[in-house]
């Protein structure tokens, strides 16, 4: 049998796997947390928090402290040389609550979570690493480093790019990898880039990209990395954009190489991946490490449902399907942005002008970049009932007013005068626990949200047949009481 106390075993204490912790603890599950690193990084690298990302910490309440700890970016910029700009990406009017991107380190994120965790009474355990797994009707038996065996109910693969749980999956990240090498620093400069954004700097000798980071510092890419370079990042920075930068101090620095990829499964009944174990992208979008946090949004409330028994074990299906469609676009925006920032370097070598974005192209652009095109449209958990029109919030998308539902349960949203009609008393008492009914905005029909802010279905009205809608397609997925 499993021991209640390892019921989920999440291996991997970067910011996916802490998050998954807190918002399953969140919900009421017993959690453990191993990390093969005996102590914890300080590592600058995977330093944007996208503003949608910001509406999921704010409904697992942390939210608050990554404001308060970090550097706010309203902007995306491309420059010269001489840092003379040539074009601006605005995120204001994405839509979301906080409109513009979080900078912080990595390792202060993790440490806002490991906070986060120990609130609920987690932590981490350090120095235990996962070498082995099988899975048993019974559970998934896990083989650690120092030859101890545990069996838990569940496993989540958080640990990055080598995993032994997607091993035991038998998955492999698929796709590509792109041409030449970079190098990301922590570094401090001497310049006149505004603090408010990030910028791009391009030149024919290659690129270099800046973003402030907290403590007047600078996490900074530099692109196309030649051999040696990499030993002498205040020459490489030289040679690209001569004296209008001075890097003063270099706290630490990596090469690595920018991949393309995606596992082509991300869980079965027993174990799940998030983060980098499931994909890889291009830092260029700075989403990877938001795309992780919200694998694990997505499947915490799945997987605490289903391991109370309010849903049905078809439920967690839905990780998969879901994730891995969302994933794959995330992919394609990051490759988008990646192309993009590719054709700008090659116009400063070649000197090619390009024709302006239309002000469409750069609103949808913002929202992507921000991750608020996210959508879950075509879901098994979505649907809608009904001459559902065009306006408003639509099946599968981010429900506007995300941040004002609180909670673990789904949320009902109707009109007012609907509150004490006899139907909806009945409704309310046979999804007691499980869904919250709630005033909604002076829009016609019905709106269900569920617990990740995600609108799960829309009713054109919110008669009794409407009713009978949602109540069907709750009990496609979850158990009344």
């Amino acid at each position: 049998m499993v021991d209640a106390r390892d019921r989920v075993l999440v291996v991997g204490a970067g910011p996916s796997g802490l998050f998954a912790a807190c918002e399953l603890a969140r919900h009421g599950v017993l959690v453990r947390v191993v990390e093969r690193d005996p102590v914890a990084h300080r590592q600058v690298r995977a330093t944007s928090l996208q503003a949608a990302t910001l509406e999921v910490l704010h409904r697992a309440g942390v939210v608050d402290a990554v404001l308060a700890s970090s550097e706010h970016l309203g902007y995306a910029r491309v420059y010269d040389p001489a840092l003379r700009m040539l074009s601006e990406l605005s995120f204001a009017g994405v839509g979301c609550e906080w409109e513009f991107q979080c900078s912080l380190p990595q390792w202060s994120t993790e440490a806002i979570l490991a906070e986060r965790f120990a609130r609920f009474g987690g932590a981490v355990e350090r120095g235990v690493e996962v070498v082995g797994l099988v899975g048993r009707d019974d559970g998934v038996l896990v083989r650690f480093a120092d030859g101890a065996e545990a069996l838990f109910e569940r496993v989540i693969g958080a640990g990055g790019a080598h995993s032994a749980v997607r091993a035991s999956m038998g998955e492999r990240l698929q796709g590509s990898t792109y041409p030449g090498t970079a190098l990301v620093a922590d570094v401090r400069v001497r310049c006149d880039l505004p603090r408010d954004g990030s910028a791009l700097c391009v030149s024919p000798e290659g690129y270099v990209t800046f973003a402030p980071v907290p403590g007047g510092r600078w996490v900074m890419f530099l692109g196309d990395v030649a051999a040696g370079e990499d030993a002498d990042v205040v020459g490489a920075v030289a040679r690209r954009l001569g004296d209008a930068v001075a890097i003063e101090d270099v706290a630490w620095s990596s090469t690595f190489r920018m991949q393309n990829r995606l596992v082509p499964r991300m869980g079965d009944e027993r174990r799940f991946l998030l983060g980098d174990e499931s994909h890889l992208s291009s830092p260029f979008g700075g989403e990877g490490l938001n795309s992780g946090l919200f694998d694990a949004c997505d499947l915490a409330w799945k997987l605490a449902l289903t391991m109370r028994g309010r849903a049905q074990p078809s439920l967690l299906d839905t990780f998969d399907v879901e994730r891995s469609a969302v994933d794959a676009h995330v992919l394609e925006v990051s490759d988008r942005i990646h192309g993009l920032a590719r054709a700008a370097i090659s116009a400063a070598a070649t000197g090619e002008v390009r024709p302006p974005a239309t002000p469409e192209q750069i609103a949808a652009l913002a929202r992507a970049r921000s991750m608020a095109d996210v959508s879950y449209a075509g879901s098994p958990l979505v649907g809608s009932y009904g001459a559902v029109d065009g306006d408003g919030p639509q099946p599968g998308a981010r429900y506007p007013g995300r941040c004002r539902l609180g909670g673990r349960a789904h949320h009902l949203l109707l009109g007012a005068e609907r509150l004490c009609d006899e139907p909806l008393q009945r409704f309310r008492a046979r999804w007691s626990g499980l869904v919250e009914v709630v005033p909604g905005p002076s829009t016609r029909g019905a709106l269900l949200v569920r617990p990740d802010g995600i609108v799960g279905f829309r009713a054109a009205s919110a008669d009794a047949s409407a009713l009978s809608a949602i109540d069907a397609h709750l009990a496609s997925y979850l158990v009344p009481g």
